[in-house]
């Protein structure tokens, strides 16, 4: 890992239009990664805060004060972005299409229940068939992003957009 001093070069010649983000990258990503574990409910989420870590620090290097301690302030963001993760997944656990299902599958008997069962069943034949294939196999199989990511060739952010675009569909549809 960089020295503080190191990462402060990389921070401050980025903020002066210099191309050293593959540098930058490099050393930094692993103590990026380090920072997201620690802070990560769930760790299968530690590949998007890298991503979208480095999208902030991207976003917000002219606010970078040289003077301060660069390592400190990517920790802070990290730190930051892993809150907001969990906060979201906390947010969407209550609501998660998984309890949706299993609710479907709990309630359906003879008296005519089933109409929800064909609400869910029609709002996922709507989803493309990648978008359909990621919300499968994120909850059917209980795959991990990374799994998926790597099984569609697709960046780990881009699957989890799409799963939670998908899932905020899904749940429009059901609830018109």
């Amino acid at each position: 890992m960089e020295s503080t001093k190191d990462i402060n070069e990389y921070l401050t010649r980025l903020k002066n239009g210099e191309k050293c983000i593959d540098e930058f990258f490099y050393a930094v990503s692993g103590y990026i990664k380090f920072t997201a574990y620690k802070y990560l409910l769930d760790k299968s989420f530690v590949s998007d805060v890298v991503i979208n870590v480095f999208c902030k620090i991207l976003d917000h290097i002219q606010d970078f004060n040289e003077q301060q301690n660069g390592m400190a302030w990517i920790a802070k963001i990290t730190q930051n972005e892993a809150y907001t993760i969990n906060k979201c997944e906390n947010r969407h656990k209550h609501a998660a299409l998984e309890d949706v299902i299993s609710e479907a599958v709990c309630t359906i008997d003879d008296d005519g229940d089933s109409e929800f069962s064909v609400d869910l069943e029609n709002a996922l034949n709507r989803l493309d068939a990648t978008d359909r294939k990621i919300v499968e196999w994120r909850i059917l199989e209980d795959m991990t992003f990374e799994q998926i990511s790597v099984n569609l060739n697709m960046y780990v952010g881009t699957v989890h957009k799409r799963f939670k675009r998908s899932l905020k569909k899904i749940n429009e549809e059901i609830l018109q």
